[in-house]
Formats: structure tokens, sequence, C-alpha cells
């Protein structure tokens, strides 16, 4: 075997390399190519004679060399990993990375080597990834308007619950109204008609039996205490106070009553100031009252409560305070996800009505319930 000398060992290597070499001189005319670069590009040594690095840029990369490649390559003498695009014969263009230096030679001329990476696969791989990245851009963006047409679909579908939930609401206080005034009219005024009889009666009973005496006072005795009964559910049903002198009145009404049924003590506390409010509110207020306390009289086995109706620039709010057993963590957890309890719905739904915002605080001394409203939404 004949060995080759040092110099053709490296342009045998310079030739056969893995990646495209390629020297101009300064101005960019080719002196020198190796194989590599022109199996890539498809062109022969002979048609290479004479042209220049530029020759063989596409129009962008041409623009890139006269205004970025050569006027850094000048200054600090190299570039890294430039992306160009070699115009190739019988084909498209070819993608490349290049790494260029410049070196002066002893007899004082100046080269520049560069050094071509077959950048195919990274120019795919980047289409690639640009093509993904717009096609999620775009699922990004159909998701969001569909989001978006949901969001506002369900914002429809609570606005429309909420304006069903405000019909049923003055439905059930009209309903309760009408029947307070039937009771309070029709019925009570039988039960006025029924004791103008007995008291007729009563002026004949000395001819009357004593049975027939006990029984007719004992008639006389049900009849007032029935006229009682219908007219305290009358009342709770609709209290007259609330439409004739407020709320203020209709509370302390109703509390006064309450506590003497059930022998409690009730403290009624309401700022000064709250003045009247719009039917709807004072409706709202009265019934959260009336259902929080009908609770604590049920369940909490407490003697003492307390309401307060406070009012301060930017909102009311309506507090219910017992000293019972307090509501266990469990159940309180199991109020919150479910709404259990009639009552409780009741209070939920006419605080979401007046947009307001509820709370339940409660431990073993005791629990509190509160409900916060805009002053602006509650003044109507």
């Amino acid at each position: 075997m004949n060995k080759t000398s040092g110099d053709e060992k490296v342009v045998e290597i310079y030739h056969d390399a893995p990646c495209g070499y390629l020297s101009t001189d300064l101005d960019g005319t080719i002196v020198r190519v190796n194989q590599t670069f022109l199996d890539w590009t498809g062109h022969r040594q002979e048609d290479l004679s004479g042209k220049r690095l530029q020759d063989l840029l596409t129009v962008p990369g041409k623009i890139f060399y006269e205004t970025q490649y050569y006027p850094l390559i000048q200054m600090q003498g190299f570039v890294k990993e430039v992306a160009l695009d070699l115009v190739c014969r019988g084909r498209g263009p070819l993608s490349v990375l290049v790494n260029s230096t410049m070196q002066n030679t002893k007899d004082g001329l100046v080269f520049i080597h560069s050094a071509f990476f077959d950048a195919t696969d990274r120019t795919r791989y980047e289409a690639d990834l640009l093509l993904s990245r717009r096609q999620l851009q775009e699922e990004v963006r159909k998701r969001t308007a569909e989001l978006e047409a949901e969001i506002l679909e369900r914002k429809r579908a609570e606005d429309e619950l909420r304006e069903l939930t405000s019909k049923l609401l003055r439905l059930r206080d009209d309903e309760r109204r009408k029947l307070a005034r039937e009771l309070h009219d029709s019925v009570g005024q039988m039960l006025v008609a029924l004791s103008m009889n007995i008291a007729l009666i009563e002026q004949e009973s000395g001819q009357l039996t004593a049975p027939a005496v006990a029984a007719l006072a004992e008639n006389t005795r049900w009849v007032n205490e029935i006229s009682s009964e219908i007219r305290t559910i009358s009342h709770l049903l609709h209290p007259p106070l609330l439409d004739e002198v407020g709320l203020k009145s209709a509370l302390t009404w109703y509390i006064d009553g309450l506590a003497q049924r059930a022998g409690m003590k009730i403290n009624l506390d309401i700022s000064p100031d709250l003045g009247r409010l719009p039917e709807e509110s004072e409706v709202a207020v009265f019934r959260i009252v009336q259902e929080c306390l009908t609770n604590v009289h049920r369940h909490s086995g407490s003697k003492t409560a307390a309401v307060r109706v406070l009012a301060s620039v930017e909102s009311i709010r309506v507090e219910v305070e017992d000293h019972g057993g307090g509501i266990g963590a469990e159940k309180l957890t199991r109020i919150w996800s479910s709404g259990s309890g009639v009552g409780l719905q009741g209070i939920r739904e006419r605080v979401r009505q007046m947009e307001g915002k509820i709370t339940i605080n409660s431990n073993i001394h005791g629990t509190i319930v509160a409900a916060t409203f805009p002053r602006s939404r509650m003044l109507g």
C-alpha cells in the first residue's frame, strides 16, 4: 500500500468530510469547494469558477449576506450558525447552517473558510413545529370561543333561573298576601258572625240546661281562640304592619309574638337610620328573619336569640344569632353542598335574588346566620 503525504490526506479529508466546505476571498469569490458541497447542491466544480458565495444564495440570503453576514465577519472575524438557503441545480433550495472564519495568510491574503451543515431536518422540524403551534393556537382559539359561548349560555340560563326564581318568590309572597286577606276577611267575618249568634244564644241561656250552658261557654272560648289563631296565621302569612308602617314595626310585632309563644327572649337591634325600603327588600329581610328564627325555635334548643339589621353606607346586613348547641361540621358541609332544608333554600334564594351573600358560622356556643346585601340593590 502506498502511503500518501500529509497534504494529500488533508485534501482527502476535506473533500470527503460529511459537511460542506467552501473558501472564498474577501469579496466572496469562491476559491475552493469540497465534493460534499457539490453533491448537496448539484453544482460542478467548473460551474462555480468565478462565482461568489452570494450568487448561490436565495434573495433573502443575499440581503442577509450584504446587511448582516459580511459586516459581522469583517468586524469580529467569524460567524456561528447562520441559517441560509443555498440555490441548488435541478431542485429546490437547500437549508443549511453556516460557520465561517476569516483567515490571514503569511503572504497577506485574506480568505473566509465556511463549513455548511445540512439543516433540512431542522428546517422541516421547525416548519412542523410552527405548523403545530399554529394548529394549537387555532384549537385554543376555537376552544376559547366554545368556552365563551358556554359561559354566555350558562350566564343566560342563570339569569333566566334568577328571573324565574324572582317571579316564583313574588308569586309566593302574593299568594301569602292573598291567603292572609282571605283568612282575615272571609274566615274572620264568619267567626264574627258565629260569635254574634253565640251571643244571642247566651241571652237565652236561662232556658238552657246546665250541660247546654257549659257547652255554650266552651263554644265561646273556642271561637275566641280560633279567631286569635286565624289572626296570628294571617299576620304570619303577611303582616299588615309590613305594608302599613314598615319593616321595623313588622319585625317587632313578629319577634314579640314568637318570644311569647315559644317562651324565648329575643333581642331586636335595627339601625335607626335604616328608614323605609322598597317592598321587595322589606319582604326579603322579614322572610329571612322569620325563617331563621323558625329554625332557631325548632332545632337549636336555644332560649335566647338576637336579630340585628345593620345599615352602612355600602351595605345592609341581617344577622340572626342563637346560643344553642351549634351545627356539626359534617352537617354544615352538607347544608352548604346540598342546600338541605326548605327554610334554608328559601333564605338562599332570597339572598341570591337581592345579589347578597350569606354566611353561617357555628360552634358549640351557638350559630350566626348573616346575609349581607349591597345597599344600592336594596334601595332599588
